[in-house]
């Protein structure tokens, strides 16, 4: 049969205007509830003011009709006809849209020509030959059936996380977590049909049961986190349908952090602010404080079970008191912690930060009270805390020297540029720059006067120290010269190479190149290459372009031996 047969145009022919304008209303209205395609039979049934059952035959001269309405008397071409024609027409069109489509829509093609009972059979077949799909379906068709209640997902829970698998290979733990999967989905899907104290409690097992498979299973790829996630997501919204009383909801959330399986839920209690709100907040608060009253401060020598009892009570209540800035409630905890050098530190720098300046000499003198040998870092620390205070108490003088005795300890260009804020501010009559450049100079000159190398690392950093400052004041000149002297930290040469006039950047960026090629490796070979290439692109003079030609060649000359780099260096630069 040809399209034309089912055109507008032959259905007019073939119904008249009228019938065919409400066969095109049925149509739309989706009234043609069923159709089959037999041979060259379309067989349908529609539904109007009563029920009526369609039959077209799709013959090479056309198409026929008749309709057992009484318009039709089982005869004539009638609205209910037209609209089974339109039916077929869509779905003829779609067939060959989807044939002329993608994979997916081919195939789709191809399942929507089947009957009912060859759809079965295929998706039987399919479910059965993966075990993955026949434990979803199995959940679903459980769940159809009525026969998966609060016991059995129970029960489906514990079968889909077995205890004590001693899995460690990625591809056993991928495998686990991928079983488990369907009874996750199924348990999202189900819990509409439970109370909600009941969908808690599944959750619940779920999640501590999870928890005991990470006892034994190394899932260090993370394979769980799709199924964590949806339960964390699913614990927050059911324990907010509860609607509990505050100070319910905060003892909950309390208990599961008491119970040392609290890894696997959703950050507490900041997952669970719109459920606490501020009243249930501050109620939960209130218990992680009371618990921790009742211990001691924390000893130095504790073990990591005991700190992590503090850690797990003071962390959230630290960060209620930040979000407040409540600097007492702050520092009250830290105290609970202080044999900790880092709480210590933190405890002053608070101090500072919220202006509390009058507990600051009392955090200082904990810092100073720390084993120096053990704790340099903090010690480093505890003197610019000391600094900040001096210049709080006007002795500007003080911090100034204390400053810069503690740069020539440190080398650090914040410290030096701290110290030239602090001369520059205060306007004070000793010259650190000066003073700070030229102590740096009579190092480096000083043990080249001793025959020490100028490649030697303490050598080497008085160099640096002084190029960041150089770098620092956009002293160019003296930054070469510096370069052009000593042995400097490549990173440090880079940035002066790039600052450079081209002429002046050419030994740098041989000094660069060198240094990769000299590392035996094929990346370093190729950054060699790829700065060499950043310089070609910085020439500009003939001149320019001599001296990097004679600098490929030299290049090509010292390290012959060094058949990659050669070869990375001819594909760069071909002759």
């Amino acid at each position: 049969m040809q399209d034309d047969a089912l055109s507008d145009g032959q259905l007019i022919l073939l119904a008249g205007e009228a019938a065919f304008g409400r066969g095109v209303a049925y149509y739309q209205q989706g009234m043609v509830v069923d159709w089959h395609l037999s041979n060259t039979t379309v067989t349908a049934t529609v539904e109007g003011s009563e029920t009526y059952h369609v039959k077209l035959k799709l013959l090479k001269r056309g198409l026929e009709g008749s309709c057992d309405c009484p318009a039709s008397e089982g005869i004539d071409f009638c609205k209910h006809c037209v609209a089974v024609a339109l039916a077929y027409r869509s779905d003829r069109a779609e067939q060959q849209r989807l044939a002329q489509g993608n994979d997916s829509e081919r195939i789709r093609g191809y399942l929507e020509q089947l009957d009912k009972t060859s759809l079965i059979d295929n998706l039987a077949s399919l479910i059965d030959s993966d075990p993955y799909l026949h434990q979803r379906w199995l959940l679903r068709a459980d769940s159809a059936l009525g026969t998966l209640d609060h016991k059995a997902l129970k029960k489906r829970i514990t079968a889909a996380l077995p205890l004590k698998r001693e899995l460690y290979r990625y591809s056993q733990v991928k495998a686990y977590f991928a079983n488990a999967e369907p009874t996750i989905e199924t348990l999202t899907e189900q819990l509409p049909s439970l109370s909600p104290e009941k969908s808690l409690t599944l959750i619940d097992y779920a999640l501590s049961r999870l928890s005991r498979v990470l006892e034994s299973i190394d899932d260090s790829g993370g394979f769980r986190f799709p199924i964590e996630q949806q339960l964390q997501e699913l614990h927050v919204q059911t324990l907010k349908q509860l609607a509990w009383p505050v100070d319910k909801q905060a003892k909950y959330l309390y208990d599961i952090i008491s119970s040392g399986q609290e890894d696997t839920y959703a950050a507490i209690p900041s997952a669970y602010n719109d459920v606490l709100g501020e009243d249930g907040l501050a109620a939960y608060n209130a218990l992680l404080q009371a618990e921790l009253d009742k211990l001691p401060p924390l000893p130095a020598n504790a073990t990591w079970d005991t700190e992590y009892r503090y850690i797990r009570l003071t962390m959230p209540l630290m960060d209620h008191a930040k979000e407040r800035r409540d600097i007492d409630a702050m520092l009250a905890l830290y105290a609970k912690t202080a044999s900790k050098p880092l709480d210590c530190l933190r405890a002053a720098q608070a101090c500072v930060e919220l202006g509390a300046w009058e507990y600051l000499p009392e955090w200082i003198e904990r810092l100073r009270r720390l084993p120096k040998p053990q704790h340099q870092r903090f010690q480093i620390e505890r003197q610019r805390l000391e600094i900040q205070l001096n210049l709080h108490q006007s002795k500007i003088e003080a911090a100034a020297k204390q400053l810069w005795a503690l740069y020539q300890h440190t080398f650090c260009l914040d410290d030096y540029k701290w110290l030239c804020d602090i001369a520059d501010a205060y306007q004070l009559e000793e010259d650190y720059r000066q003073q700070v450049t030229h102590w740096l100079k009579e190092q480096l000159i000083t043990p080249k006067a001793n025959g020490a190398s100028t490649k030697a690392y303490a050598h080497v950093r008085y160099a640096n120290c002084l190029l960041e400052i150089y770098l620092n004041e956009d002293d160019l000149p003296q930054a070469l010269m510096l370069c052009e002297t000593y042995q400097v930290d490549p990173g440090l040469l880079y940035q002066v190479a790039r600052k450079a006039p081209p002429q002046a950047s050419l030994p740098l960026y041989r000094r660069l190149a060198e240094s990769h090629i000299q590392v035996t490796q094929n990346s370093h070979y190729q950054q060699a290459v790829k700065l060499l290439k950043e310089l070609k692109g910085r020439l500009t003079t003939d001149a320019q372009h001599e001296a990097f030609t004679q600098l490929l060649n030299d290049l090509a000359h010292d390290f012959k031996a060094k058949r990659n780099f050669i070869k990375y260096l001819k594909e760069a630069f071909p002759q």
